[in-house]
């Protein structure tokens, strides 16, 4: 079905079931070859279910030995697990070796890389506590110069002086 015909799926359904067809869709079907072919198969698949509901409402049984062949397979099944015991032992001893790994494993002890000398531990630490030479610079009194510098696009008159005098 084109992309045109998207708009009649539902009449298309709607007309299988019923076995009529509204008048625009009777004159979609002369001119439209593919909804014609669809709509052909929709009314061979609706007879074709029609033709097997009597056999749901007749509650149609199944062949006679039926029963006989389903428990003839399940008695075959039986036989080939209780023919098999050595899988479950396998299966039992493949478990017992992932854990007994397992706890060897979490036992050992274990290196966590190659051991790390006095001197270079010495030197790490030494890193850790260094502070940048600025670090020093912004604790100091010319801080309190910084602070009375006017910003940009302010007046320079306005600034307190200190005089050698007063130090």
């Amino acid at each position: 079905m084109k992309n045109a015909c998207e708009k009649w799926k539902d009449p298309l359904l709607e007309a299988a079931l019923s076995r009529s067809a509204p008048k625009d869709l009777a004159e979609h079907l002369q001119s439209c070859a593919n909804c014609s072919a669809e709509l052909e198969e929709l009314r061979a698949r609706r007879a074709r279910l029609d033709a097997l509901l009597p056999l749901v409402a007749q509650e149609a049984e199944p062949s006679a030995d039926f029963r006989a062949r389903v428990l003839a397979a399940a008695e075959s099944a039986n036989e080939r697990k209780r023919a098999r015991p050595w899988r479950v032992w396998t299966l039992a001893g493949a478990a017992a070796v992932v854990v007994v790994g397992l706890a060897v494993g979490l036992t050992l002890p274990r290196k966590n890389g190659p051991a790390v000398s006095e001197d270079e531990l010495a030197t790490a630490q030494k890193l850790a506590e260094w502070r940048a030479p600025s670090d020093g610079l912004l604790q100091t009194p010319g801080r309190e110069i910084l602070n009375t510098t006017p910003q940009l696009g302010k007046s320079y008159l306005n600034v307190p002086v200190k005089t050698g005098e007063e130090e």
